[in-house]
């Protein structure tokens, strides 16, 4: 999970909440980052249009191989209890590692 202005979770509080993820969409510049959920699976959100995040579940845009980056024809609903943690990326450019937005 980021750290930013709240204090660190406790026991009892171990999810990502949606105001976190805003948060992250929010940046000026944006700064691309990544999610990493309980399943092992990465999200990299490489724009702030590609979540939504909602009280309980994120929905992520997701490209397969075949589709143009910028327009991603799948969806990835996942639970806010399953991600982690999140990361800001350090280049844009560099390719997602195996197991990248939802893939083996």
């Amino acid at each position: 999970m980021m750290t930013g202005d709240r204090p660190p979770p406790t026991a009892h509080e171990v999810s990502m909440r949606h105001t976190d993820i805003l948060a992250l969409t929010r940046v000026v510049p944006f700064r691309p980052f990544r999610l990493l959920v309980t399943t092992g699976e990465t999200f990299d959100i490489t724009h702030p249009d590609m979540i939504i995040p909602t009280l309980g579940v994120a929905h992520i845009a997701v490209p397969t191989a075949t589709d143009d980056p910028d327009a991603p024809n799948r969806i990835k609903i996942v639970s806010l209890v399953h991600i982690q943690t999140a990361e800001y990326l350090s280049s844009p450019a560099a390719p997602p590692p195996a197991g990248a937005n939802g893939t083996p």
